[in-house]
């Protein structure tokens, strides 16, 4: 049976990033989304991933600050994945997570929580439960050590929606699996295994469909807003030798804001991921042969005009 979509009007949203150009789009359409009061952002995550914890500190306050929001609360999320493996060293964004740019000033990172990322998303979690959706578009640690620490919050959250993961095992990463899964997938299998909510996952493949130009990246989308300029500068490089533009994330956040409108294909299954394996680690696993409860909407195609129409419309609000 095909899980429902919610769609409510105003969301209570933590987002788990790795910010990462695309996940520096997706919090923009996340804080515009906010000023017409579809989502309000309770806190954000900084996890490691596209680079260090503290560099995805430094690229988030920097949004924050250009956008006047540094009163949502951001917390530093752990600096390593569970298991402490070799992992293929491939950079996408630049060592600093954001194209290496030569930024004129350094932002204001005293603003971040003390407290630990995985223990501040359990108190949000239990203090509102069946209230908080988690937008997770990075590795899945911060998300798996709260679930180890607080089991009952595995039945406390409203929704998951994770950018991550195959269902046709495509990869970016290795030959077999995405980026976001392959950097913690022992944390995939614990959200996966032990959540109680619906879990949403935009997985690698569909991010290649809607083959969106950099003609229109640059020239119609530019750079309309201070927020944009930054972000162009830093697509301009992480971008270079790609042939269509591909922000993975903010795809996720798109169909996050509207799955009903914004969504075309989606399929439901017992999902997991591999754990052993030297040639498919990090590749999921679909349960073809139904013989588990499903668990997972896999999300596999998505209105792309829309997406470009939303993006130009967020930078007049």
């Amino acid at each position: 049976m095909k899980q429902k979509m919610e769609d409510l009007t105003t969301k209570r949203v933590v987002i788990d990033l790795d910010a990462g150009v695309d996940d520096y789009l997706a919090l923009w359409i996340l804080l515009n989304a906010e000023k017409l009061r579809k989502v309000k952002i309770e806190a954000i995550i900084c996890s490691m991933g596209n680079t260090t914890v503290e560099n995805v500190c430094k690229n988030v306050v920097r949004l924050l600050e250009i956008e006047g929001r540094t009163d949502i609360p951001i917390y530093r999320g752990v600096e390593k994945p569970l298991l402490l493996q070799a992992l293929k060293d491939k950079q996408f964004h630049g060592g600093d997570g954001f194209g290496d740019l030569n930024h004129d000033s350094e932002p204001d990172v005293s603003i971040i929580r003390d407290t630990l990322a995985p223990i501040a998303l359990c108190d949000i979690i239990l203090n509102n439960p069946n209230e908080i959706y988690i937008i997770c578009i990075g590795p899945l640690t911060n998300l798996a050590i709260a679930i180890k620490l607080y089991n009952n919050i595995s039945s406390a959250i409203r929704e998951v929606w994770i950018m991550g993961g195959n269902h046709t095992a495509v990869g970016n990463v290795t030959s077999s699996a995405e980026y976001n899964f392959y950097m913690d997938p022992e944390a995939v299998y614990i959200v996966l295994e032990c959540l109680k909510c619906p879990i949403f996952i935009f997985p690698w493949e569909p991010c290649l469909l809607p083959k969106i130009d950099f003609e229109w990246r640059y020239n119609v989308l530019g750079d309309r807003t201070p927020a944009l300029r930054l972000l162009t500068r830093a697509d301009r490089k992480v971008y270079a030798e790609l042939d269509y533009w591909i922000p993975c994330d903010a795809f996720l956040c798109f169909c996050f804001l509207d799955p009903e409108k914004h969504i075309s294909k989606t399929s439901i299954h017992h999902v997991t991921i591999e754990l052993h394996s030297c040639y498919t680690r990090g590749q999921v696993v679909l349960d073809h042969l139904r013989n588990k409860k499903p668990n997972v909407t896999i999300i596999e195609n998505f209105h792309s005009e829309l997406f470009k129409d939303l993006l130009l419309k967020s930078t007049s609000l």
